[in-house]
């Protein structure tokens, strides 16, 4: 275990309205903590509109070629005659995770944070089973009770011709790990009876075959699995791979978010999540790290500037305009209730709270 914890500035996200309903759920906090005692920093509060990997911002993103949504709504209005339709208000529910909440406190995650080096790659929302690398070693470890610690961990089994260098999912029951397939182009699915079971060995797919073919097609390769806890939907990074020669012409390549839902034919056709907002390049790429439960909130690491994002929506199909800077975190994934968010800095995996 660490041996000390160093303080660390509070980070400003905008999550979690929601508190855990029981108080003996929560995972431990030190009171202004939030850094690795490995690296002793742990992020600058940071809250702002403008975009990572993209050259717009929260302001003049709102408002869409074709005019505001205000403007939309005065046309809605018009359209009656005489002037009678003014229009329908949507009143916009809050989301899971807000965009004010202050982290003011972090702790290593007990049973996952040694004297090793650790690196978060996935965890599921109830809180009960993780994915992580220790020293360069990807291992998989399980809970009964949120506010315990993990029990050992042991190493993750990987099926030849798939590894988590480009990250690893896990489906909200810890039952289904997503991979991607060494070459880059091809996801696929593996399942396990019970959350302490190992995973199957044979890939599976037939659920990801559309946005399969579409790597083919398009001779794009991918990054950065996840899956929403509801299983609803699948986001992931699609990037130009650099030809043998180097790009040329001052072009880098282009990384785009994608967002696929489920059908009960598999996953659909992606959708762009990113364009115009936070698109990237090949070297400097967005990669998602988590989805909150109701997916209108994703968080993601902009290759850019090294830091970690998170990204809001008014509802889980609208554009993700509104932006927070999560500093020098990265991997950040938060619980069912987001009042409690897990991701690594300097060597360890750690958990804070409001």
């Amino acid at each position: 275990m660490n041996r000390f914890i160093l303080p660390a500035l509070g980070i400003t996200l905008a999550v979690g309205a929601a508190c855990s309903s029981d108080p003996t759920e929560r995972a431990p906090a030190i009171a202004d903590g939030g850094a690795s005692s490995k690296s002793g920093a742990g992020g600058r509060s940071s809250v702002g509109k403008s975009g990572s990997g993209g050259n717009l911002d929260a302001g003049s993103a709102g408002e869409p070629e074709g005019g505001s949504a205000g403007a939309s709504g005065s046309a809605a209005g018009q359209g009656g005659e005489g002037g009678e339709d003014e229009g329908m208000i949507i009143p916009v529910t809050p989301s899971a995770c807000s965009e004010t909440t202050v982290w003011a406190s972090a702790t290593p995650l007990g049973g996952i944070s040694t004297a090793a080096n650790e690196e978060l790659l996935a965890i599921t929302a109830d809180e009960l089973d993780i994915l992580f690398l220790r020293d360069a070693v990807a291992m998989r470890a399980h809970r009964n009770l949120a506010s315990a610690a993990f029990g050992t961990a042991t190493p993750l089994a990987i099926a030849d011709g798939y590894d988590v260098s480009a990250g690893a999912a896990l489906s909200g029951d810890g039952k289904t790990l997503v991979l991607l397939a060494s070459t880059g182009q091809s996801f696929a699915a593996f399942t396990r009876s019970t959350r302490s079971a190992e995973f199957s060995s044979t890939p599976d797919d037939s659920a990801f075959l559309g946005i399969n073919q579409r790597a083919i097609q398009t001779m794009q390769h991918y990054a950065a699995p996840v899956l929403a806890p509801d299983g609803k939907s699948f986001v992931f990074t699609a990037f130009t791979p650099p030809p043998a020669g180097g790009f040329s012409g001052g072009f880098e390549g282009l990384s785009v978010v994608f967002e696929s839902v489920s059908s009960p034919g598999g996953w659909g056709s992606p959708q762009s999540i990113s364009q115009d907002l936070f698109d990237g390049t090949t070297v400097a790429r967005p990669l998602p790290s988590g989805l909150a439960s109701d997916s209108r909130t994703l968080f993601y690491l902009d290759e850019a500037s090294g830091k970690q994002m998170a990204r809001f929506r008014d509802r889980p199909d609208a554009p993700l305009y509104t932006v927070v800077d999560l500093d020098t975190r990265s991997r950040a994934v938060p619980n069912a209730q987001c009042d409690r968010l897990y991701y690594s800095s300097g060597g360890d995996v750690l958990v804070a709270a409001p």
